[in-house]
């Protein structure tokens, strides 16, 4: 199966880096640009349909190999719905991401898209239904297992979505948690989740030929809330939870642990400034970076470093014994509060809260 990973790799590496400028001038025919200001660090208007090049890159190789190799279908096998639920739940969120990118939709829709799309989801098996527990063993969750699902897989789309804002920052992020995806699934033998998570690292490291900063093109929303969903379900297929002897969640927590901790903080934040949490605003990680006056290039770098951190992390969690899991974890929390505490949260909160509000 190496060679056939090796060959969805390239595919897709060379179908995003074909794809790409034509999302581009398509964004430009039918505005979907973002324009300097705001939130937006962009100096000139950016095309946003880059989720359409990645999505395409994506799934070419992934659906080329499963109807055309049988060794490939024989190692998916009884997935095929997996499969289905992958691809259909992407299409919907690339779908509404594009419309948004394109003439905006509201947060109401857009959230509701999500929950349809983790529905699909669950219907496809890819489920939270068992949590390993210290001292409790293998806890059944019961009705709990579809409301988690949903909750897991709408706050990875999202997450993602909001630490989209500089050159590089999202694509880089998810290439990196699919790297974690891919060794743990590759070790537990998950033809699936291989072949798609392979894809993705292709599809995504074409995209930053044209998004490393200064970048030529955004992913947008459509692109995104697709990754978002994709990172999400393979996060939670079947290997992962026979990975982690500690907690069955904690390798794909600890994958994500950037855009996670942002989008955990940035409501927060919000909910302290009592404001609505799903408002706007310039108070990410990767904004605060930059307000300290580091770079654009040096904010995403020092990001990637943590990000490659977590990485390492998550696969020692994943794979090793009690011990070397501690230690991971401990490497993990170490690296996020670095991150945190550099980028001046500590600081904002007691801003926020006042002089006066009490402890």
């Amino acid at each position: 199966m190496a060679l056939r990973y090796m060959a969805a790799f390239l595919v897709a590496i060379a179908t995003s880096v074909a794809l790409v400028p034509t999302a581009r001038k398509l964004a430009f025919r039918f505005g979907a640009v973002s324009t300097p200001g705001g939130r937006n660090v962009n100096r000139e208007p950016m095309p946003r349909l880059g989720g359409i090049a990645i999505f395409i890159a994506l799934w070419l190789p992934v659906l080329a190999l499963f109807f055309a190799d049988e060794r490939v279908r024989t190692g998916i096998g009884a997935h095929w719905n997996r499969l289905a639920a992958l691809v259909l739940g992407a299409a919907l969120l690339l779908v509404v991401g594009a419309l948004d990118d394109l003439r905006g939709v509201r947060a109401r829709t857009k959230l509701l898209a999500q929950v349809l799309a983790a529905a699909i989801a669950f219907a496809g098996n890819f489920r939270i239904d068992v949590v390993a527990l210290p001292l409790f063993g293998n806890v059944d969750l019961g009705w709990v297992a579809l409301p988690l699902t949903i909750i897991w897989v709408v706050g990875v789309v999202n997450a993602i979505n909001l630490i989209d804002g500089l050159d590089g920052l999202a694509a880089g992020i998810t290439f990196f948690a699919a790297i974690t995806n891919f060794v743990v699934a590759y070790m537990f033998d998950s033809t699936l989740v291989s072949l798609v998570m392979v894809s993705t690292l292709g599809a995504v490291l074409g995209f930053l030929v044209y998004n490393w900063n200064p970048a030529r093109i955004f992913m947008g929303d459509s692109g995104s809330y697709s990754l978002g969903y994709v990172l999400a379900l393979t996060a939670i297929a079947a290997p992962f939870q026979k990975a982690s002897a500690t907690v069955s969640l904690l390798v794909p927590i600890v994958s994500l642990g950037i855009p996670l901790v942002d989008t955990l903080l940035a409501m927060l934040r919000r909910v302290l400034e009592r404001r609505s949490i799903f408002s706007p605003d310039r108070g990410h990680i990767h904004h605060r970076l930059l307000d300290m006056g580091i770079t654009h290039r040096r904010a995403v770098l020092i990001i990637y470093g943590t990000s490659v951190a977590l990485t390492i992390a998550a696969i020692v969690i994943s794979l090793g014994r009690d011990w070397q899991v501690g230690v991971a974890i401990s490497i993990a929390a170490v690296a996020i509060f670095l991150l945190v505490r550099a980028a001046g949260f500590f600081r904002a909160i007691g801003a926020t809260r006042g002089p006066g509000d009490e402890p």
